[in-house]
């Protein structure tokens, strides 16, 4: 059990639960986004850097006539573009169920543990906007690592023009924003959405021993969920 996983236990122990967890965590993130003297969550409009998580709105996709839905209030782990284009992309963490959401933010944290302890010291401590990227966070590889349990699922990619109110989160918020519930989704119930995660799994696994892929074939950007 990582540093994430620890914390989030703890938030548990201190009220009374996951549901007072999330609650306390809710208001934590209302509070402080509102709040001039805190900045471990604060407004930016910066492009996605990777590494850094957002919320933000993203109420009107360019292709939502083909989208049967999506997700109105991401909260998304940046990663690099593997394009290079216009775009923004990360994992829309609402997506994922929240077991899966914190695992892979506690594996991320341990893995990333040296890069991130130097950004939480000195004026970068709890500074959302200070704090520099995860350069290492690279599309490729998060996939990869991500398609072995599924999670590829919930990678997407945003256009910058499109968001509003988008909010950047501190390295330390991480264990608090995973708890969060902001998912908005348009066109789904989140009980759709999870069907969807678990077909995608098994489409997943199945296209992997189908095909053979060699190690540093897969996480190539054959991703159908990337609509904007």
């Amino acid at each position: 059990m990582g540093y994430i996983k620890e914390q989030i236990r703890q938030l548990f122990k201190e009220n009374g639960g996951y549901a007072g967890a999330k609650r306390v965590s809710t208001n934590w993130f209302k509070e402080s986004l509102d709040a001039r003297d805190k900045l471990d969550v604060k407004y930016t409009r910066k492009r996605f850097e990777p590494g850094k998580i957002y919320v933000f709105k993203y109420e009107n996709p360019v292709t939502q006539e083909t989208m049967p839905w999506w997700d109105k209030a991401p909260v998304v782990l940046a990663l690099d573009n593997p394009e290079r284009d216009h775009t923004d992309y990360g994992v829309n963490l609402n997506l994922l169920p929240a077991r899966f959401r914190q695992e892979i933010l506690d594996q991320l944290y341990t893995r990333l543990n040296s890069k991130i302890q130097a950004n939480i010291k000195g004026n970068k401590a709890s500074d959302a906007v200070k704090q520099r990227p995860l350069v290492d966070l690279k599309y490729a590889a998060v996939k990869a690592y991500l398609d072995r349990f599924g999670l590829g699922f919930a990678i997407r990619r945003y256009l910058p023009n499109l968001k509003k109110n988008q909010a950047v989160v501190s390295y330390e918020s991480w264990p608090k924003i995973a708890i969060c519930e902001f998912a908005k989704i348009h066109g789904a119930s989140i009980g759709q959405i999870r069907k969807e995660f678990i077909q995608y799994n098994v489409e997943n696994r199945n296209k992997t021993k189908a095909s053979g892929l060699k190690k540093d074939d897969k996480g190539k950007n054959d991703n159908n969920n990337l609509n904007i």
